[in-house]
């Protein structure tokens, strides 16, 4: 089993140059002990998760690093033009020598649809089709497309990624995985996903086709310290103080107050943020009580990769995290 982290750029001191930069230090160090991905999320008009430009942190993020695979976790789709999204992937493949994972999704939050002027209820139809344009874009040379949504009249990018770019869905509607599952996508859940859910998941996977190296990647959040009772405490802080920056991170737009009052986003974002959620499918412990843990958890679902979301405000809590889990957790997976 691979191991990763999960990055959404969180402001947690309220300073969006050191937040950013630590963010990418994090990515770096996990790099230089020899983890094996690092997933940069996708929010807008956050004032928290300061990750709206993922293409260009995933840029940075590769060029500081020598080792890591670095994914999108993921690009909201529907909002990108195929053709210009497929030449960034393919540069980006270029450049970073094959370490770029296509991440990518609806996009869970109306505010971004209606904001950027999107139909939501098209927009898995979108999704699907523009995956499908871009796989086409990368891997055949010319490309002839009339869909719903785009036509790709004869067209022919460059540069070409020089090998396979895998994708990967985030997404809990059963007919998109299943889709997905049929044209041989990979599936990243997110940390709230919870274990009996995520089984069903990897079962409809493999009910529709779904080969040998197909990848199921479960993020949960953790925290480690040699501590039981201090690594308990701190997550419990850790999920409190996330939770409610999360459900309180637009309050920097007010312009939005209409379209929120006319949505289920309320309800919507603090059921997905839900503190207790988060516990109850968190690592927290000693590095021998999260070990137990993992290995329980791969035990229930055939796990390809686990992408840890380090709730600890300081970097330096995160790196001491991310030191135990290499020294106490990776030999044994």
């Amino acid at each position: 089993m691979k191991s990763g982290i999960f990055e959404l750029v969180e402001n947690w001191e309220n300073n969006e140059t050191s937040a950013i930069s630590n963010a990418i230090e994090l990515v770096e160090y996990a790099d230089s002990l020899g983890f094996d991905e690092a997933w940069i999320g996708e929010h807008h008009f956050n004032s928290f998760t300061l990750c709206p430009a993922s293409i260009a942190l995933i840029s940075h993020a590769l060029a500081r690093t020598k080792h890591i695979k670095i994914g999108s976790a993921a690009i909201l789709l529907p909002h990108y033009h195929p053709i210009k999204l497929a030449e960034e992937i393919a540069t980006l493949d270029l450049l970073s020598k094959g370490r770029f994972l296509f991440g990518f999704a609806r996009g869970a939050f109306p505010i971004f649809d209606i904001t950027m002027g999107s139909n939501v209820t098209n927009n898995r139809k979108i999704m699907l089709e523009n995956a499908e344009i871009i796989h086409n874009l990368l891997f055949k040379d010319q490309v002839q497309f009339e869909g719903e949504f785009f036509d790709i009249n004869n067209v022919s990018i460059r540069p070409h990624p020089k090998g396979l770019i895998p994708f990967f869905i985030a997404s809990l509607d059963k007919q998109t995985l299943k889709d997905s599952a049929i044209r041989g996508y990979n599936f990243l859940g997110a940390f709230t996903l919870s274990l009996k859910h995520a089984k069903e998941i990897y079962e409809l996977f493999m009910q529709n086709g779904a080969t040998k190296s197909f990848e199921f990647i479960l993020t949960r959040a953790i925290y480690i310290d040699e501590d039981r009772s201090k690594a308990e405490e701190k997550a419990y802080i850790g999920a409190d103080i996330f939770s409610q920056c999360m459900i309180r991170a637009n309050e920097a737009n007010p312009t939005f107050e209409a379209i929120i009052k006319t949505t289920d986003y309320e309800e919507f974002r603090a059921e997905f943020f839900n503190k207790d959620k988060i516990l109850e499918n968190m690592i927290i412990g000693t590095p021998q009580d999260c070990l137990e843990q993992i290995l329980e958890l791969k035990k229930q679902v055939p796990l390809t990769t686990l992408s840890l979301k380090l709730l600890s405000s300081k970097l330096e809590d995160s790196k001491k995290i991310l030191k135990l889990y290499k020294e106490h957790i990776i030999p044994h997976l």
